[in-house]
């Protein structure tokens, strides 16, 4: 057997170093993809595993689900599509009908608790006679529009990418996961010895209770929302919701909702129904945020709730929406060294000291 030289174990992990590098920089356009790949396949691991009970066919099952997953986005984005194009052309009608005679005062603002004046004298001001109403929509720059709809269309065709290869990804890693666990509980072992295993073992339990804490309790937030709106009646409940559901996922999402529907509701003179609707939804917004979220999101690792926080804005803020799954995955792993290397010092001290007490 030839032996491998020191110099040669420091040029292989050179190489290595440098091909990893390589690798980074040619794909770092689709890193996000994998990560995200990755966080849908822990996400859906469970279901996984039902399926493959009932259908042994591991080629079959990592396409329903990819299937699935195309389908929860697709639905929901087709539905918010046709109704913000079907809500543009009011909106645009709307305009063209304020140009010709201006917009009347509302009758909700003379039932305003305070600003009723102020509110009064600015519509008056501003949109009350066709000239003001027209001299105010012609602040509208089309020009802005169509400087920047090169870059928007860029950018939707990147995401579309993206996304699609996002599920190829996700298949490949649905059908041969049990093959690339394997492989990386090995790859950790070897070079992290036990602390490898335990530390993959953290990243996953956290990033389950990022699913679970983000996706499900969304979820949970746009059906109870959708419910308040149609009691309440806000308008368009439904589109609210889902909405709500989405908005729910990241920080303080679900307070921007909340204002739109509380503007609708006393744009229709609701005026304690949007109080009713407003104390309702942020209750239940609050409770959900700081006990239900970071219960699921830090139970299962033991990570204490400010650190739960750091992760979850820390990651939207440098990595955007991926960062509601990554952040708090990096800051479990980092909690978990920080125990591990503390209960080794306290180890090692137990020792030292044992062994004082021995000496004569």
């Amino acid at each position: 057997m030839q032996h491998t030289t020191k110099a040669q174990t420091r040029a292989r992990v050179v190489l290595a170093a440098v091909i990893a590098a390589a690798a980074l920089w040619i794909g770092m356009a689709f890193v996000p993809a994998v990560l995200w790949a990755g966080v849908l396949a822990i996400g859906v691991e469970p279901l996984r595993v039902w399926l493959i009970a009932r259908l042994p066919r591991p080629t079959l099952v990592a396409a329903l689900l990819t299937l699935g997953v195309l389908l929860i986005v697709l639905i929901p984005l087709s539905i918010a599509i046709s109704q913000a194009v079907v809500e543009a052309q009011s909106v645009a009608g709307w305009i063209a009908d304020a140009r010709l005679h201006g917009v009347p005062l509302p009758d909700w603002v003379a039932r305003l608790p305070w600003g009723r004046d102020q509110v009064t004298a600015w519509w008056s001001l501003h949109l009350a006679t066709p000239e003001a109403a027209a001299a105010e929509f012609g602040k509208l720059d089309h020009s802005l529009w169509r400087s920047h709809s090169g870059a928007l269309t860029h950018t939707l065709i990147r995401r579309v990418v993206v996304f699609g290869f996002t599920l190829v990804v996700l298949f490949f890693l649905l059908r041969d996961r049990d093959n690339i666990v394997r492989q990386l509980e090995r790859g950790a072992t070897r070079a992290f010895g036990d602390a490898g295993d335990r530390l993959g073992r953290q990243i996953f339990a956290a990033v389950r209770g990022a699913v679970d804490g983000m996706v499900l309790l969304g979820l949970a937030q746009g059906i109870l929302m959708s419910i308040l709106f149609v009691i309440g009646g806000v308008p368009h409940p439904i589109l609210l919701g889902l909405f709500s559901g989405f908005a729910s996922i990241i920080p303080f999402g679900l307070a921007v909702v909340l204002v739109l529907a509380l503007l609708l509701l006393l744009a229709k003179g609701a005026v304690m129904a949007a109080i009713v609707v407003g104390a309702i939804g942020y209750a239940l917004n609050f409770v959900i945020d700081h006990f239900l979220r970071p219960s699921l999101i830090g139970g299962t690792t033991r990570l204490p709730f400010v650190w739960v926080l750091i992760g979850i804005l820390g990651g939207v803020e440098t990595i955007g929406l991926l960062g509601l799954f990554v952040g708090p995955a990096v800051m479990a792993a980092l909690v978990l060294l920080w125990r591990e290397w503390v209960a080794e010092g306290d180890i090692g001290g137990a020792e030292a000291g044992h062994t004082a007490e021995l000496r004569p």
